[in-house]
């Protein structure tokens, strides 16, 4: 499978099974209920919240964040996780669940976290199999920076579609414990 990945601004093809971090493995392509157990991680090192179109606040998905942070003693970078966390579900609030909600659709979307050895992994799915698009952040426009902010402050990410047609952004934020 071939998906559109950043590490580094570049935003080349690559190949999906070289990008996606293990921790993230084909959960797009899987979208099972239970991601911790698709995972193969323990609750103590996974955490998901579903999202609704009610989220465009922002205030539940950063509380949420912040809970687990401190949940498994982040010392250092959860505030960047927070702020990635929230960039990826606000994208999928603005470009599928309110495109569902529109189509009178019950859309749903879910923000997954995992812990690993230096890093945070946070992935969101949707049910739009649109690409995430990065592009250069119009300095008149405050919307549109969402990914640009994920690309800047992640050490990697990217997307992959399922054949279902569900998408999973995901995006490695490194952190210390």
């Amino acid at each position: 499978m071939i998906t559109e990945s950043s590490d580094g601004g570049e935003g080349k093809l690559a190949d999906l099974a070289g990008m996606v971090p293990p921790e993230i493995g084909n959960l797009a392509l899987s979208n099972p209920l239970d991601w911790g157990i698709a995972l193969g991680v323990s609750a103590a090192g996974f955490a998901a919240k579903s999202l609704s179109v009610e989220e465009d606040s922002g205030g539940r998905v950063r509380a949420f964040t912040r809970t687990v942070m401190g949940q498994w003693g982040v010392a250092a970078g959860g505030e960047t996780v927070v702020a990635v966390a929230w960039e990826l579900a606000a994208n999928a609030v603005q470009h599928a669940l309110r495109v569902d909600a529109q189509l009178q659709h019950p859309g749903r979307a879910w923000l997954g976290l995992v812990r690993r050895d230096e890093a945070v992994i946070c992935a969101v799915t949707d049910g739009s199999p649109a690409p995430p698009r990065l592009g250069p952040p119009d300095p008149m426009d405050s919307n549109g920076r969402g990914l640009y902010l994920v690309n800047r402050l992640s050490s990697h990410w990217g997307w992959s579609t399922s054949p279902s047609g569900t998408k999973t952004v995901w995006a490695r934020v490194p952190a210390t414990w």
